[in-house]
């Protein structure tokens, strides 16, 4: 009997084991393909486009996709995608992250980059898959310009690919219509990996209307769009088409081989070319011309810009000529000393800027300090207490056996009043410390970037709610490859909004977060300023809806204090200046001080803030505007309460009216200089611009001073004053007129206007040897002279 229980059972299990489990075991089998960047390509701190492919070859899938990825070793989030899949379906998803940054990609212990959670992150439970777990791309340095073009045949625009012989930086061209299954992006992070989009005789009025709003956005953004000469150029352009610097006829001139040549700098042109007929429009602020025909021009828009020749990108004769890239080099400015678009200084690059320098001050919080005298007169209190009086106090009246339970009980309510006085602020609510800095546009919006610091007065996670023109994410990663990034803080999107999840926080912990911030129809500064004489004469009304504090005219190293304007307030403005020419501002004077108490705190965010916000306008190359306002404008909100302090300066580039007369001299404030390294070895960089000091390795360098371009026209330049203050420089000069370099003997020279181009250089080449590996140099002052044209 008992064995034929056995055997039944055993015939059971058999049995149930042969029924199909059927879908109560069913499970999503999901597989992931990721293509990154363009033709997996990318560039440090860049935003960049993540294609992804997902096929379910199980049951469906409703949950979130996490992509785990920092945009830098110290700055990072998680971002969170909602994502439904059916079974045997395959979905195609297009996202757009804020950055790839190799030290965090390279991290030989990361495991994944992409994790699958059925019923969301927050409750759901991780989902295996098949496919790519990681993504590695090719990394571009952040000063690489790479060039998109826009042709129906690459071979018209062959020659871009020898752009990089004639740049200072590494150039990188992507023939758009030869790349399998591109597509144009629906959002701006798409197009960031670009620096250059070259449109040859092909429309962009043939994409969407959100296409086009892309490409707009990111020239505003700072990119900038090279438009070819061609018949129908006003109807192809889109949205373009009010902002161009030139007005094509439809007639034709000849521009000579030889007026080719000079203007490309020695580019080898074999016969006259015909060009359209041009004159420059409002829009333009510079024009590229030989013998009064206009070559090309350009016009600024927002951050960037629009280039416009007047000749076809890819037509022959032109284009097949050994000249042709380098006069296309030369009208990009590639040879420049500044990158295209790149980050010219450290202040310029948020990605550095607020993590590394503004996190330092706003991480600080005057509740931290506990004053030193306070606690000195509350152990004199405690000592007396405790000592003398406790005694006479309980020998009076005889109750001196009591003394053991009195002083615990005296120490302990007295170490808990003082831990309350001491840390009230900090148990009542969360402290919030915001800085921000913008800089205004030229159609009134405000655009910058902040960090927000949070103090938290509880351990647990925070939401920080988003609108629509801000972004989040969150600083201090530090791990080491194995942590996952969305167990610190993860980012999820909405329809017009988003969120950033910062988990776990300690209690009395600080984290911070950083991000982009805009404000649309925000307002400016009305400005209507003349210089005569040296007298800086006007009127700037504040058309802020808000007070602004400290607000001055900021000119190279000096800073004209105009005071506290109110909204809608004009004032008068009357200074005598110390020339008759107003500059960009420099951060010569910019500090690295830590604060050591806590009033320090306040002006040093301060200081930070307005730096920030001088360094947006670099690109602008004027003075500007500058102010500040304790009101907070940055479209962020904590969920739950929260004390909190901002600080938001603003920036605004402008120009003056400037009547020239008699003798003007310009010196160094005023001119730009650039040392490029010429021979193999070597090695330069900036270190004070205030005193010119360069840090130079062994070498040879080419050191170029240059008249500003809205200078360069405004007087007849005739002399180049020229100071060293160097023993270690051997330096000579080019004379133009014989295109040979002559050496310079005397610490103090005058030369001629032989000396100086047409396009306003005064040209150096300096051979540095000290037998070392490098140390500070004052490169030489150079100044110019002239006078002012009738």
């Amino acid at each position: 009997m008992f064995k034929r229980n056995i055997f039944l059972a055993i015939l059971i299990a058999l049995v149930i084991s042969c029924i199909p489990i059927g879908h109560a075991s069913a499970a999503p089998k999901l597989d992931l393909e990721a293509e990154l960047g363009i033709a997996n390509n990318i560039k440090s701190y860049t935003p960049l486009p993540l294609k992804l492919t997902i096929t379910n070859n199980g049951s469906a899938f409703s949950g979130d996709l996490v992509i785990d990825t920092a945009v830098s070793y110290n700055a990072g989030s998680a971002t969170v995608y909602p994502l439904d899949i059916g079974e045997g379906e395959t979905k195609t998803v297009q996202l757009y992250l804020d950055g790839l940054a190799d030290d965090y990609m390279h991290m030989n212990q990361q495991q994944q980059y992409f994790y699958f959670y059925e019923g969301g992150i927050e409750r759901g439970k991780i989902v295996d898959y098949t496919g790519d777990k990681l993504v590695r791309p090719s990394i571009y340095d952040r000063d690489t310009t790479i060039i998109y073009t826009l042709t129906d045949n690459a071979d018209r625009l062959a020659t871009f690919l020898q752009l990089g012989q004639y740049a200072t930086y590494n150039v990188e061209v992507y023939h758009l219509n030869t790349i399998e299954n591109f597509e144009f992006p629906t959002n701006v992070k798409g197009l960031k990996l670009a620096n250059v989009l070259a449109i040859d005789e092909v429309g962009i009025s043939h994409l969407t209307k959100e296409q086009q709003q892309v490409i707009f956005q990111w020239v505003q953004e700072g990119g900038t769009i090279l438009i070819g000469a061609s018949d129908q150029v006003e109807a192809s352009v889109g949205l373009f088409k009010d902002y161009l610097p030139l007005a094509l006829s439809n007639e034709r001139t000849i521009i000579s081989s030889n007026s080719l040549e000079e203007l490309s700098n020695g580019g080898k042109f074999t016969e006259d070319i015909e060009i359209y007929q041009a004159e420059a429009t409002q829009n333009s602020d510079s024009t590229f011309e030989a013998d009064g025909i206009i070559i090309a021009a350009n016009s600024n828009l927002g951050k960037g810009q629009i280039i416009q020749t007047t000749f076809s990108l890819g037509d022959n004769p032109l284009a097949s000529m050994n000249g042709y890239p380098k006069l296309i080099a030369t009208v990009l400015k590639l040879d420049s000393s500044q990158p295209i678009h790149g980050y010219p200084t450290f202040v310029g690059n948020y990605m550095d800027y607020l993590p590394h320098e503004v996190a330092s001050i706003n991480e600080l919080f005057p509740s931290f300090e506990v004053s030193v005298t306070t606690l000195v007169i509350i152990v004199l209190i405690y000592i007396l207490l405790i000592g003398p009086t406790l005694y006479l106090i309980l020998k009076k009246f005889d109750k001196r056996e009591h003394a053991w339970w009195i002083i615990p009980v005296i120490s302990v309510a007295l170490s808990i009043a003082l831990f309350i006085v001491g840390a009230k602020d900090r148990l009542l609510q969360s402290q919030i410390q915001q800085t921000a800095y913008y800089q205004v546009t030229k159609d009134n919006h405000l655009s910058g970037y902040y960090i927000e610091s949070i103090l938290t007065n509880r351990g647990g996670d925070f939401t920080f709610h988003l609108d629509k023109n801000t972004t989040a994410i969150a600083t201090g990663y530090t791990g080491n490859g194995t942590d996952r990034l969305h167990d610190k803080s993860y980012i999820e999107h909405h329809a017009d909004s988003s969120s950033i999840h910062l988990k776990n926080l300690n209690y009395w912990s600080v984290q911070s977060i950083i991000g982009e911030t805009k404000i649309p129809n925000a307002g400016s500064f009305k400005v209507d300023l003349s210089i005569e004489s040296n007298l800086l004469e006007g009127t700037i009304t504040n058309d802020f809806p808000f007070e602004l504090k400290d607000v001055a005219i900021w000119s190279g190293h000096r800073e004209i204090p105009l005071g506290t304007i109110e909204a809608g307030e004009t004032i008068t403005v009357s200074e005598q200046l110390n020339s008759a020419v107003l500059v960009a501002p420099t951060n010569s004077n910019y500090s690295y001080n830590y604060p050591s108490t806590k009033d320090e705190i306040m002006p040093m965010r301060m200081e930070k803030a307005k730096y920030g916000a001088a360094g947006l306008t670099e690109r602008n190359n004027l003075p500007v505007i500058i102010g500040w306002t304790d009101q907070s404008l940055v479209g962020l909100e904590l969920e739950g309460n929260a004390s909190l302090s901002p600080v938001t300066y603003i920036s605004q580039p402008f120009s003056a009216d400037v009547k020239y007369t008699g003798e003007i001299t310009l010196g160094s404030d005023i001119l730009t200089e650039s040392i490029d390294m010429i021979s193999q070895t070597g090695f330069v960089e900036l270190l004070n611009e205030s005193t010119n000091q360069w840090y130079l390795e062994d070498g040879e360098y080419s050191y170029i001073v240059e008249i500003p371009e809205n200078l360069k026209n405004q007087a007849n330049w005739n002399e180049i004053l020229f100071t060293s203050k160097e023993n270690r420089l051997e330096v000579s000069i080019l004379n133009v007129n014989t295109n040979e370099y002559e050496v310079i003997e005397d610490q103090n020279a005058i030369y001629s206007s032989d000396y100086l181009s047409e396009e306003g250089l005064a040209i150096f080449h300096i051979k540095y040897s000290n037998g070392d590996k490098g140390q500070p140099v004052i490169l030489p002052e150079v100044g110019v002279k002239g006078v002012a044209k009738e």
